[in-house]
């Protein structure tokens, strides 16, 4: 089994991106660094005028970070929804690339939580644990905007769907998205049980997931994907008067793992896939309303979302592809 967090033949690093300078060229948003330490950094994008809602949405990246496709991901996001989006760098600076040689010790010094037992206090690693950058961001997002961590939303990428999870399974966030989900992380890095937390998870929160073709079985409804018959059977599904709006995972058989934000959009088969997405949010998720989770609805966020999203049924030959 590959030790990588992404699936044989997936987008590797995103086209035309120096994480050097991380351009905002283009970008409505902003950086800036939070936390006790200012070292977390996050790019920031509010709706333009005054009609912004004191609302949020956190942004949890893949393993190559803050870049330009994220950027405007998030812009459109906080355009479309009008809320504030926050994306946030876990990984301080650094990328999947710089860690070939040490990828899984690399994410293993991102735990969701910091261990506290008696074993791990001699261990001097250095250690970022991601439910402390999410308190970071709520902080931040009430300091500067008032908006309460209940009302905010989760969006999350490869990775990032790991961190979603074990941040709904905490009951963090209200409700979420994920897109091309690494959930394996936790059986193969932290030796956990990926179906435990996302039954937890589920259960806390719905959750959409939207996965490509070359993504694992246990995601997808058409093999009997174990996680994606927790999700759709989840006590989250039971909060909704709209059983359009449930808890699900939608699959895209044509799509490869990094496609929303590491794919090629000049790629032209990106209309027919916007197409797809919206006939099928239309159809299944009825304007993407969740009567009982006003905080945010995941549904009008993958709409927004896709609205960026590449269109490919083959990754090409290129540097920084993952082939493993």
């Amino acid at each position: 089994m590959t030790t990588s967090c992404c699936p044989d033949n997936s987008w590797g690093a995103p086209l035309h991106v120096s994480h050097g300078t991380k351009s905002l060229d283009g970008s409505r948003g902003e950086l800036c660094k939070i936390g006790p330490s200012k070292d977390l950094e996050i790019y920031v994008s509010r709706p333009q005028g005054e009609g912004a809602s004191q609302k949020a949405l956190c942004v949890l990246t893949d393993v190559y970070g803050l870049q330009s496709r994220l950027f405007a991901i998030c812009d459109k996001l906080a355009a479309e929804l009008q809320l504030t989006v926050v994306a946030l760098d876990t990984f301080r600076g650094e990328t999947k690339d710089m860690h070939l040689d040490d990828f899984k010790e690399w994410l293993g010094s991102h735990p969701f939580e910091r261990d506290t037992s008696e074993s791990a206090k001699d261990d001097k690693s250095a250690v970022y644990p991601v439910k402390e950058d999410i308190e970071s961001c709520f902080e931040f997002l009430l300091e500067a905007y008032t908006i309460n961590s209940s009302d905010v939303g989760v969006a999350g990428f490869c990775w990032g769907v790991w961190a979603m999870t074990k941040a709904c399974e905490m009951k963090l966030f209200r409700c979420a998205v994920g897109f091309h989900p690494s959930i394996k992380i936790e059986s193969m890095v932290f030796g956990g049980d990926q179906e435990a937390i996302t039954k937890k998870a589920a259960d806390n929160a719905p959750i959409l997931l939207c996965v490509a073709g070359n993504d694992l079985d246990n995601l997808k409804p058409s093999q009997g994907g174990a996680l994606a018959n927790i999700i759709t059977k989840s006590k989250a599904k039971d909060t909704s008067d709209n059983d359009k709006a449930a808890p699900r995972c939608v699959e895209f058989p044509d799509m490869i793992h990094g496609w929303v934000s590491r794919g090629d959009t000049s790629i032209e088969k990106i209309g027919i896939c916007i197409r797809i997405l919206i006939i099928t949010i239309v159809s299944h998720y009825k304007n993407g309303i969740i009567l009982h989770h006003p905080s945010l609805s995941p549904f009008i966020a993958l709409k927004a979302i896709q609205l960026h999203a590449p269109a490919q049924t083959k990754a090409p030959d290129r540097q920084g592809q993952d082939k493993e």
